[in-house]
């Protein structure tokens, strides 16, 4: 293939399967900034002094945090900066722990001994007046970052400007949509995650929305648009949840006790998981037996006009 064509497109039409190429993160900081973005964030022309030092203090704490800034929008209040941090409750399962917050830019550098005390430790030391409300709300972060990659330029606006209207639509949406930068995997672009549900979806079809926000039909399909969760630590794992939520749609949500075992068969990564969960509604504790077989390696461009390759290993997924 030439690597003149989009990286994401490559993707789609080698066939390569995205679930797994999620990050298992002990956090997810989101902050919010100015446009334009420059393809490091940090060097963009409003990036607040106030927070240069963020970063490095994070890297320092050797956690896997990661780190995404979103536009300003009509959410957005003047000389103010709104910030999220989810971070993983230790339950592979449940939603990462939310919290939003707002600061006046003048307070900004006080917040980042808050923000690693936090991520370190657990203790809350954020003030009342500074903490928003949202437990309730679903945020959608979805990389339009074309500084970064084209395809998500290109991709992810015209994803995000549908997702906006059609949020907008909705009497009492749970949804905020905000443009990120980059998230990781522009090759999957149109990509985004749900927070603090802290699910990450790409070669999302504009043509899924009404599907993906309306929860009570089920009828959103998982085709090869869910990249995973990122609580789940084991890769056979999250190949084996991705073949329920495709069983299950969005019922698979609401399902709970959800555990599972892993059986190594043989040498040649041929793996069964023992999946485990009680569906709503349901006094049973249920059990899916997962086949996982070891495939191929499946090779393609790393990004947009790049050179390099990514090897991704493949799998076949079945239920017994």
């Amino acid at each position: 293939m030439s690597t003149e064509t989009p990286c994401s497109l490559q993707t789609k039409s080698s066939g390569e399967n995205i679930i797994c190429s999620v990050a298992k993160l002990h956090a997810q900081i989101a902050i919010e900034l100015k446009e334009p973005w420059a393809s490091i964030p940090m060097k963009s022309e409003y990036y607040p002094e106030e927070l240069q030092s963020l970063l490095p203090e994070i890297g320092r704490l050797k956690l896997e945090v990661g780190l995404n800034y979103f536009a300003k929008n009509e959410l957005s209040i003047h000389n103010h900066t709104r910030i999220f941090i989810f971070k993983n409750n230790g339950n592979e399962f449940e939603d990462f722990h939310k919290i939003e917050l707002l600061f006046s830019n003048e307070n900004l550098k006080s917040i980042i001994p808050q923000i690693l005390e936090y991520l370190k430790s657990n203790i809350n030391n954020f003030k009342k007046e500074n903490i928003i409300d949202s437990q309730n709300t679903k945020e959608l972060f979805i990389c339009v970052h074309g500084e970064r990659d084209h395809c998500c330029g290109k991709y992810g606006i015209e994803l995000h400007n549908n997702f906006h209207k059609k949020v907008g639509q909705y009497k009492n949406s749970s949804f905020r949509v905000w443009k990120s930068s980059h998230i990781g995997g522009h090759r999957y672009a149109p990509t985004f995650y749900e927070a603090p549900a802290m699910r990450w979806y790409g070669l999302f079809n504009i043509n899924d929305i009404d599907d993906y926000l309306n929860r009570s039909d089920s009828k959103f399909q998982i085709k090869n648009n869910y990249r995973g969760m990122s609580g789940i630590l084991n890769k056979y794992a999250l190949l084996a949840e991705n073949e329920l939520f495709k069983k299950h749609s969005w019922q698979w949500l609401e399902a709970t006790e959800k555990k599972y075992e892993i059986i190594n068969i043989n040498k040649n990564e041929e793996v069964e998981v023992n999946f485990y969960y009680k569906m709503k509604k349901s006094e049973n504790i249920l059990k899916s037996k997962i086949h996982i077989q070891f495939e191929k390696v499946a090779e393609n461009i790393a990004s947009c006009g790049s050179i390099d390759k990514k090897s991704v290993r493949q799998y076949i997924v079945s239920e017994i």
